[in-house]
Parts: structure tokens; C-alpha cells; sequence
């Protein structure tokens, strides 16, 4: 079963005919005529997973709307299309994760086989079918709670470090409820500035604060009927707290800057990679809403402790990428299958997906080697090929993180908050990296 797509072109012709194209193949798909309209389609449609996005439109133009895109549907394959390509364009769209660019007159079969090599692979990362890729008694017995604790509207809290999978449980949680025809609205808290975050979540009314130039309708109240997910709740501000707190138990939010009260009814789904208790402890965190909001809780053990799922993860997205651009390869050369299991993943399944995706990318034979990794890896190889893994280690990483923040910062002219939305970081970690590595600035 292919995903569903979304068309967003103000050229009519466009949508009609690639609309017939994909359903000629039993593809499921959507037009949107604007990036405005292609938002409000996304919201109500969580398993739209690829995007055809024309760059020139009306009113928001289509670059601009993939890096807002990118950031609220992370899920979504962003495909661009124009008219009228550069060079800028392109490597604009590209740094912005765009996963390809195509010249009008589209070419049909290309555009089929993009399509079809994005969706015919399967779920993001580390999630198929069955579930999330495991074979992990304690993610198994998770799955199963997750299909009966779905249909219920009770709070639910994942837990687990970065790239450890939490999205991915939300959006089960979501698929497998009785709400899965309503949308699934997700707020990153950490990526949006607290004093916009509430604005955000409960939306504002005209001259509520000083750029509030027309009415805004929150991602509550565009939730309304479904969930909410509500990542990295361990960001909010305690007044921002206790706003939260009121809408699951009173079922109502009040816009800023307005003198009504609105009636939603959503499910609310967080998740934190923080230690909840000890903000508890420390007066950093509502104790009464951490428990509204922690009636159901599951835990994702980081890849460290799921050693025998590093083997069949690589094979799953050796798979999904190999197909997705094209390629034949079969599985990994032995030494780098055992250089990728002794490697401690502190960024999880994500910095898994991440490694392999590159790899396959630039791969020439039918199997991966180390020739074909990453350079912070194949570093990682030959450090422990001569018996000095532990004490090199950690270095290189910090080598290759440190070349990472560099290059961000100098794309972004030393401005330290754009560096940090450019690397999806918080500006707080931006700056304790920076200390860490004795990087000035």
C-alpha cells in the first residue's frame, strides 16, 4: 500500500495530470493550489508522505515553505518542481533536506519512478508494517500496549533519548485510534521561542502583541477532534505549563489577547528525552500536570541497549534507500558491520538511518565498505584497527562535530540561533557544545 501525496502547484494543469498519473497506479493523492492550502492538507491528513512542491506561487513561495515543512511534517519525502530552475534554487532546496528537484515539462516516468522508489520502501526510520524494527522483547511487548492503549483517548508520555524513535510511537498511537480520520497536530516545544510557543498552541487574536497584525488559530484548535503531540515537553516555561494543564482538564484553551474560551477536544500525546522526576524535584516542572499527562507511558531504550537490532536495522534501511535512489546493494563488507555494532550511537536510530543513507548514496559495489561510510566513521574504523578505539573514540567524534558547528556557523555569519535552528539543536545545547569544543564566539 503506497503512501499518499500531495500536489501543490497553482498551475491547475499540473495537479490534473500528475493527479491522473499517480492514480492510474493506485497512488492516493491531494492538490493544494498554495503553501497555505497545502498546510491545512497536511494537518488533516498525517499519512501524506510524499510532496510535489512547485517553488513559484502565490503568496508563500514553495522554498520558503519547505523549510517551515521540514520542520512540522519531518515525516514528509519534499520533492520540488519549477518552471524556471537555478542553480541557487536547487542547492537551496537540497540544504533545506529536499529530497529531489525536477525541471517543467515534468518527465512522467521519472516523476513515477521518484514517487514510487519514496513510498514503495516503508515508514520512516525504524518503523515498517508490523511496528517499529526490533527484535527486542521489551519493544515488543511495548507494540502490543500501544494497539490496546490507542483506541482510548487517555494522555500518553513517551520517553527515551533523541532518535530513539518517540514520533513514531505518537504517530502509532494516532494510526490506531478512533481519531485516526482527525488530524494529528505536532508542536516541537524546543524549536519554537518561548514567548511564541503559547501563541503557537492557543492561537491569537488581532493586536494581541505587536507583530499579531490578523487572527490566528492555534494547533489546538486545529487539532480539534484528534491529537495533539507534544514534543519535548520539557521546554516549556511554567506559565506555559499551567496553560496546558487547564486545556486537558478543562477541555478549553483562551487565545491570547482574547476574551473567550474556546472548546477542543484532543488527545494529548508528549514526549521528553529529560528527566521529568528531577524537574520535578527541581521546581522546573508541574508535578500535577506531569501526571495528566503520564496515564499511559512508554520508554524506547537507546540503540546502545538494543545491540542485536543494529544488524537488522542496517538491513532495513540498506533496503529502503537502495530502492529509493536506485541502487543494488546486498548488506554490509563483516568489518563494517563490526565497526557500526561497537559503535555506542549516541545519536540513536536516527544517526543509524543518517549513516547508512549517506553510505548507500555513495556506494559503488553491491555490498557497503568502509570506504563508503561517513568520514567521522571510517575515522572510527581506523582508530580501532590499530587497538586504540577507546581512547580515540571519543575525540573523533568530537572532531566531527566540531568541523559540523563550524561550517553552521559560518553559513549563518556567526549568528548562533540561526546555527542552531540550521543543525535542529537548541540554542542552549548550541552554546555547550561550543564551550565543550573551544569554539570562541
Amino acid at each position: 500500500m503506497f503512501g499518499r501525496i500531495l500536489i501543490v502547484d497553482d498551475e491547475v494543469e499540473v495537479g490534473l495530470s500528475l493527479t491522473k498519473l499517480f492514480r492510474s497506479e493506485g497512488m492516493e493523492c491531494e492538490c493544494a493550489a498554495s503553501a497555505e492550502e497545502a498546510h491545512a492538507v497536511l494537518v488533516r491528513n498525517p499519512d501524506i508522505r510524499l510532496v510535489f512542491l512547485d517553488v513559484r506561487m502565490p503568496g508563500t513561495d514553495g522554498i520558503s515553505f519547505l523549510k517551515a515543512a521540514k520542520q512540522e511534517f519531518r515525516r514528509c519525502n519534499i520533492v520540488m518542481i519549477s518552471a524556471y530552475p537555478a542553480l541557487p534554487d536547487t542547492v537551496q532546496a537540497m540544504k533545506l533536506g529536499a529530497t529531489n528537484f525536477f525541471s517543467k515539462p515534468l518527465d512522467l516516468d521519472r516523476i513515477l519512478t521518484e514517487a514510487k522508489g519514496l513510498l514503495g520502501s516503508g515508514e520512516d526510520f525504524g518503523e515498517n508494517d508490523r511496528g517499529i524494527v526490533s527484535r527486542d522483547p521489551g519493544i515488543a511487548k511495548m507494540q502490543k500496549q500501544i494497539v490496546t492503549a490507542a483506541p482510548t483517548s487517555v494522555p500518553v508520555i513517551i520517553t527515551g533519548e533523541s532518535g530513539t524513535g518517540k514520533e513514531l510511537v505518537a504517530e502509532q498511537l494516532h494510526r490506531f485510534s478512533d481519531r485516526r480520520d482527525r488530524p494529528l497536530v505536532k508542536i516541537n516545544c524546543a524549536a519554537i521561542p518561548q514567548n511564541l510557543l503559547e501563541s503557537e498552541l492557543f492561537g491569537h487574536e488581532k493586536g494581541a502583541f505587536t507583530d499579531a497584525k490578523a487572527k490566528r488559530i492555534g494547533k489546538f484548535e486545529r487539532a480539534n477532534g484528534g491529537t495533539v503531540f507534544l514534543d519535548e515537553i520539557g521546554d516549556m516555561t511554567l506559565p506555559t505549563q499551567a496553560k496546558i494543564l487547564r486545556a486537558i482538564q478543562e477541555g478549553e484553551i483562551e487565545p491570547l489577547g482574547g476574551d473567550h474560551t474556546v472548546k477542543v477536544d484532543i488527545r494529548v500525546i508528549s514526549a521528553t528525552h529529560r528527566n521529568i522526576e528531577k524537574m520535578i524535584a527541581a521546581g522546573d516542572f508541574r508535578e500535577d500536570l506531569y501526571y495528566r499527562l503520564s496515564v499511559i507511558g512508554f520508554h524506547l531504550p537507546p540503540l546502545r541497549e538494543r545491540e542485536d537490532d543494529i544488524e537488522l536495522l542496517i538491513d532495513h534501511f540498506i533496503g529502503q534507500f537502495s530502492s529509493q535512489y536506485g541502487k543494488r546493494i546486498a548488506g554490509v563488507m563483516p568489518d563494517v558491520l563490526e565497526r557500526l555494532r561497537r559503535h555506542s550511537w549516541p545519536g540513536n536510530v536516527r544517526e543509524l538511518r543518517n549513516c547508512i543513507q549517506r553510505a548507500v548514496i555513495f556506494a559503488d559495489g553491491d555490498r557497503l565498505c568502509i570506504g563508503d561510510l561517513p568520514d567521522q566513521y571510517a575515522r572510527l574504523s581506523e582508530i580501532a584497527a590499530v587497538g586504540t578505539y577507546a581512547e580515540g573514540y571519543r575525540s573523533a567524534i568530537d572532531a566531527a562535530e566540531k568541523d559540523i558547528i563550524l561550517h553552521a556557523l559560518e553559513e549563518n555569519r556567526g549568528v548562533k540561533g540561526k546555527a542552531a535552528d540550521a543543525l535542529h539543536i537548541h540554542r542552549k545545547t548550541l552554546y555547550n557544545r561550543m564551550k565543550k569544543l573551544g569554539i570562541d564566539g
